[in-house]
């Protein structure tokens, strides 16, 4: 009975896992043939690295056709293998969450079969997956962006607007609770705070929604974050605009912004080659964290007055006065807050 419990736990596990990657990876498709004679080439290999880790792969079928998916999204190296021929390697291919991309292939037989072929991706005239419409902004256009909040980068894409500031996002005009957030293929509600280092891209889908996603009907926002590399990088990077000095903010403004981000990424455990050398990574690791302060989130124009600390700690212990009459009767209680004069106070630039 134990058994079955965990062999059905496992089952789920799997079913769950499969599901979040098919809600957030994106397919490469394609066909490889051979360069003279145009016949297509069953049962190559097609491998896909990232960052230099082998990643996932596939074979092409009797007609030359292949299909990979769900990939997470990034840009990828894919590498065709085929005995006879000459490897071919195609470096910059873009992966975007529920997108399918082309990597078609021919490959020359007959040649130096130590030599690979390198050829660099080029964007398309024409864009073959003509379903969902939207945008994606990917690693290399973020890092270039002011916005370091993802519902900020997905802002820049045509059709999507915020509802103000703390507000939702909206995607061509519908209610904000109709944009579904996914990260990594986990629908999230509430915050989507994180550091700018680890995120990879992000897809919004405006139109033309799939069906494995459900009846979103406003859009759905794709945050992909970033994966081990193959050596050993990392970042840290520091932003101020003030700081607060006794009671005043000293610096470029009264905000006073400060943030330091950083991140780490890395191998963990290598495959060992047959002589006994260290071969690629086969597991590694990504870390990224920021921390954030802000003296004054909204300072004013003409500062701010706050009540000096003898009249506060008088108001404390006398709250009240009596409401004395001209005849000489008490006629209720005051306030004595509202006895303070402008000498009662003290101008400060920042409120917090």
């Amino acid at each position: 009975m134990q058994r079955k419990f965990y062999l059905l736990l496992s089952l789920l596990a799997l079913s769950v896992s499969s599901a979040l990657a098919q809600g957030s990876g994106g397919t490469l498709k394609g066909k490889v043939i051979d360069k003279e004679t145009k016949k297509p080439l069953p049962f190559v290999n097609v491998v896909l690295f990232l960052n230099g880790n082998l990643i996932t792969g596939g074979q092409t079928d009797p007609d030359g056709q292949y299909t990979i998916k769900p990939i997470d999204p990034g840009t990828y190296e894919v590498q065709f293998n085929f005995v006879g021929y000459q490897t071919q390697s195609q470096t910059g291919i873009p992966i975007s969450a529920g997108k399918i991309q082309f990597a078609n292939a021919e490959l020359s037989s007959g040649v130096e079969m130590n030599t690979i072929e390198i050829k660099e991706y080029r964007v398309p005239l024409i864009d073959k997956d003509g379903g969902a419409s939207g945008g994606t902004v990917t690693r290399e256009e973020l890092e270039k962006m002011p916005s370091r909040d993802a519902l900020g980068l997905a802002q820049t894409v045509a059709g999507v607007s915020s509802a103000g500031t703390g507000g939702g996002i909206s995607i061509r005009g519908a209610r904000t609770g109709s944009t579904w957030i996914y990260i990594d293929g986990m629908k999230v509600r509430g915050s989507t705070s994180l550091p700018k280092s680890a995120i990879e891209e992000v897809s919004v889908i405006t139109g033309g929604i799939p069906a494995n996603i459900g009846d979103a009907t406003g859009g759905v926002i794709n945050i992909s974050l970033r994966s081990a590399s193959s050596e050993f990088n990392g970042g840290l990077e520091a932003i101020t605009s003030g700081f607060k000095i006794g009671e005043q903010a000293k610096g470029l403004d009264t905000y006073g912004y400060n943030l330091l981000e950083g991140s780490l990424s890395g191998p963990i455990l290598f495959r060992t080659k047959a002589d006994g050398s260290k071969g690629r990574p086969i597991l590694g690791f990504f870390l990224s964290g920021n921390y954030t302060d802000v003296v004054d989130g909204g300072p004013t124009f003409g500062g701010v007055y706050r009540m000096k600390e003898d009249a506060r700690q008088a108001i404390l212990a006398n709250p009240l006065r009596q409401n004395v009459q001209a005849d000489g009767t008490v006629n209720g209680a005051l306030y004595n807050a509202d006895f303070l004069t402008a000498t009662d106070f003290v101008k400060i630039n920042t409120r917090m």
